[in-house]
């Protein structure tokens, strides 16, 4: 913000790219969907989150993710009509934006361009 004391201005605090060596995923269903949870400590709600698996099981895809509570990332998982009939562990990138003033809120991010 102007006329505040840190060198970065603008809608973006951080953006962090993190390994997470063995992220857990559910049985699931073929054609189905299912959500497993992640720890990652340091993570606040209001987070943006990206993904990338690294070797993901045949079948296995990932939807979404965002930050459920502080710390804890909620990760929906989906398969073709195949399924995954084993629960187990994928490696991902997980990048993390997160914009100035998100503990104020999220309602204290922009809407709109002005």
């Amino acid at each position: 913000m102007p006329g505040g004391n840190r060198t970065q201005l603008g809608n973006a605090v951080f953006d962090q790219l993190l390994y997470i060596p063995a992220a857990p995923y559910p049985i699931v269903a073929a054609g189905g969907s299912s959500v497993s949870t992640i720890s990652v400590p340091g993570l606040l709600i209001g987070d943006i989150l990206s993904f990338n698996m690294i070797g993901p099981p045949a079948h296995l895809s990932l939807d979404n993710g965002y930050v459920s509570s502080n710390g804890v990332v909620t990760v929906s998982w989906y398969t073709d009509n195949t399924g995954v009939a084993a629960a187990g562990t994928v490696p991902l990138l997980l990048e993390v934006l997160r914009g100035e003033n998100t503990s104020l809120g999220l309602s204290s991010l922009p809407s709109s361009l002005t």
